[in-house]
């Protein structure tokens, strides 16, 4: 099932399964969101209870093993219960028997979003409902449309992504270093940029990072808590005509140099009956 929300400059429609981001449009009906074309077949997904994986795809939970898919299973899930208004929507689902094969604890997940002039804010919930403490990951994986519909004289590289301030980036790949940003705050955005896949900032000086056209100006800007990690990435693939801007709660499940996920430094961590919530926003400009 589809929810369509409104704002007075944006409309959004989010899809129940997944809890996703299909589509956030202007009042020229302008879209800003990948539209999951054959190079990468997701819009926005939601990722829990991982952030990225182990290099295994496996992982022990007190010397059990278990696997997940990449990002988790939130972003394949259907979400059964939905509260909705003209301007939000929030939308849940809770753990079962299918999901405790994969990840051993109960809880319930749920997402809000919520729309006012320009800006969408998504906020993510996890509550533990069981008797243990439960580890988890928890972010955001926006793709935007790069260019974007109304900048239709504009190419992939024609874009900047502009961090609100400056930053040392730096993709440690095991044929050696490569700096992105070197105290600097705006990467041209190139095909090359993304040879070696996504690159990262954990614990960021900026709370905001935009994708920026240079010929017409008009921006997205997702912005999110910079205690956590800014992600970005897009294919190394010339289909694939959107640059995704991804707020998470942490550094990755990958960053951490154990597959036992009670132990993974980089994972939050819910006593029973406690609750978490991950927010960030997205503002058309």
């Amino acid at each position: 099932m589809q929810y369509t929300i409104k704002s007075e400059k944006l409309t959004a429609v989010i899809d129940s399964l997944g809890g996703e981001l299909i589509s956030l449009k202007d009042n020229g009906g302008n879209e800003y969101i990948w539209t999951a074309e054959d190079v990468w077949k997701r819009h926005a997904p939601l990722l829990f209870p991982f952030v990225c994986n182990t290099a295994s795809k496996k992982y022990t939970v007190k010397g059990n093993e278990y696997a997940l898919s990449n990002h988790g299973f939130t972003r394949d899930t259907d979400f059964p219960s939905a509260d909705a208004s003209s301007s939000a929507v929030t939308l849940s689902y809770s753990s079962d028997d299918s999901t405790k094969a994969k990840y051993p604890f109960d809880f319930n997940f749920s997402v809000t979003y919520a729309l006012k002039e320009s800006t969408l804010t998504v906020s993510m919930t996890a509550e533990n409902t069981g008797s243990e403490e439960m580890p988890f990951f928890i972010g955001g994986h926006p793709g935007f449309l790069c260019p974007f519909t109304a900048d239709k004289d504009s190419t992939f590289e024609d874009y900047d992504v502009v961090y609100e301030k400056n930053e040392v980036i730096i993709q440690n790949l095991p044929t050696g270093d490569i700096i992105v940003l070197d105290d600097d705050n705006s990467v041209p955005v190139t095909r090359e940029l993304f040879k070696n896949d996504v690159f990262m900032k954990d614990k960021p000086s900026s709370s905001a990072v935009s994708l920026v056209s240079r010929k017409s100006g008009r921006s997205v800007t997702v912005s999110y808590d910079n205690s956590g990690c800014i992600a970005v990435w897009s294919p190394y693939d010339d289909r694939g005509t959107f640059v995704c801007l991804e707020p998470w709660a942490s550094a990755p499940v990958y960053c951490c140099d154990t597959e036992e996920l009670t132990e993974m430094p980089h994972a939050k961590k819910l006593r029973p009956n406690e609750k978490y919530t991950f927010s960030f926003d997205i503002s058309i400009k």
